[in-house]
């Protein structure tokens, strides 16, 4: 008898393990300004004053003080973004089936509603006024000291300085051997963000500023593709959740099955348009 003649005894295995679809690194909503408890409770708009600076005035003899009365401004965020994320496994699969269907679809549908969150906030380059490089070139360390010197005239606190960027941005950044190489980068101690690999050819930190590598990362297809990385702080855009991702169990008797359904709302926008730079870099290294 050979393999053809038996295949009736030959049975077909199933690993105990799913092979998952990989997901993307998700960051930014770790990095931005968060004002979820402003509106928990309730609330379509979330109003974001600002308070300016004063003037220093010379005081005469004699005269009264000069009395200065700033126009103040605000930024909106409007409470708008409610997504979903559901699906129904029917009572003769989830009887039949040798995985829990319906526990690995819950955690890939809570994985869906957070993309939907970080792919909104790195759309925000959009909104930038402070530009550098013209993406038709990799990114070069002229184009990272000029974003850092964007932050610094706009009296950013040196702290909370985030660098957030593509792959193919960090590839090219490997390649400029300052941030890299062991003699330049001082070794293994140097002071790095914490989401970022040692010295393995990933980048920590430029000029003191932590390093994220996010697919997430906006990109414009073309010739070339332009990449709009972002250096910013914390308080150059503003999350707020008004109901974290929950997850709805209904059973639906005329599917005879479970329906399972993932929702979340949430609103964001810039909120301090100085505090960021469109980094741009070319898709194409």
């Amino acid at each position: 008898m050979t393999v053809t003649t038996g295949a009736v005894f030959l049975p077909d295995v199933w690993s105990a393990e799913l092979q998952l679809a990989r997901e993307k690194n998700l960051v930014m909503a770790k990095l931005v300004k968060r004002r979820d408890i402003d509106i928990a409770e309730y609330g379509t708009t979330l109003e974001l004053p600002f308070i300016s600076n004063l003037a220093a005035n010379v005081k005469s003899a004699n005269t009264e003080v000069t009395f200065q009365s700033p126009t103040e401004t605000k930024v909106q965020v409007s409470i708008n973004q409610h997504y979903e994320s559901s699906f129904l496994v029917e009572d003769r699969l989830s009887a039949q089936s040798r995985y829990d269907i319906a526990m690995q679809y819950r955690e890939k549908a809570g994985y869906a509603l957070a993309l939907q969150v970080d792919t909104g906030l790195t759309s925000q380059y959009s909104s930038l006024t402070n530009t550098v490089g013209t993406g038709t070139t990799t990114i070069t360390e002229a184009n990272i000291v000029r974003a850092i010197q964007y932050l610094d005239d706009a009296l950013v606190p040196q702290e909370d300085r985030y660098f957030v960027i593509a792959p193919s941005t960090m590839n090219q950044v490997r390649q400029i051997s300052r941030f890299t190489e062991y003699l330049q980068t001082g070794g293994p101690t140097q002071e790095v963000a914490p989401m970022i690999g040692g010295q393995n050819g990933f980048v920590r930190n430029v000029y003191g500023v932590p390093v994220y590598m996010s697919a997430n990362i906006q990109n414009v297809a073309g010739t070339p593709g332009i990449v709009h990385n972002l250096m910013f702080h914390r308080d150059a855009f503003v999350l707020a959740v008004q109901k974290e991702i929950s997850v709805e169990v209904e059973r639906k008797a005329t599917w005879i099955g479970t329906a399972y359904m993932a929702s979340t709302l949430w609103g964001y926008t810039v909120l301090r348009n100085d505090h960021a730079v469109d980094v741009r870099s070319t898709l194409n290294s």
